[in-house]
């Protein structure tokens, strides 16, 4: 228990660290392409694909969370019932670093959750934790983004959006 907890503080350390030596943290001043172009893997299926890919395809709606946030599990819900109104892909990607892939695929399984499950490595934290902050590292502040024609577009932390709120943030620029 100590010693997981000590990792756990370690990798937090380092995230804060990482996040608070960023140059600039305002998302429009960096370039996505490494966070478009990072390879990740469906932890149901094995699938490698990229946010980039699935972007050229349709919109791609992400959400860091973890499988402990009940806040994470209330947007979730919201988001099946915005597949029922648009086209778009969504991506879930657990950054608690004591949550293992195979439990990640079981609660996506339990919930009834059919979109892509992706658990982050050090590196993806890193690179999201660069672009938009520590936040993103905070589940239950339902750290959310858009990816379309190019860019990712971080949502307000902080709230639960309703399914239509989600849908609309596809046409905002």
């Amino acid at each position: 228990m100590r010693r997981t907890f000590a990792v756990a503080l370690g990798l937090v350390v380092v995230l804060a660290a990482c996040s608070a030596d960023a140059p600039d943290a305002d998302p429009s001043a960096s370039d996505a392409g490494p966070l478009l172009a990072y390879e990740l893997v469906d932890v149901r299926s094995g699938e490698r694909f990229t946010l980039g890919e699935l972007a050229a395809d349709r919109p791609v709606l992400i959400e860091t969370m973890a499988i402990w946030c009940t806040t994470c599990l209330s947007q979730q819900r919201e988001v099946v019932e915005a597949h029922g109104l648009a086209d778009f892909h969504s991506v879930g990607i657990d950054v608690d670093p004591n949550e293992e892939a195979d439990d990640l695929a079981e609660y996506a399984e339990r919930e009834g959750f059919d979109w892509r499950f992706v658990k982050a490595d050090a590196q993806l934290v890193q690179l999201l934790t660069e672009r938009y902050g520590f936040g993103v590292t905070n589940p239950p502040s339902t750290p959310t983004f858009v990816v379309s024609g190019g860019q990712v577009r971080a949502l307000e932390f902080g709230r639960v959006r309703s399914a239509e709120e989600l849908v609309s943030e596809f046409g905002a620029g």
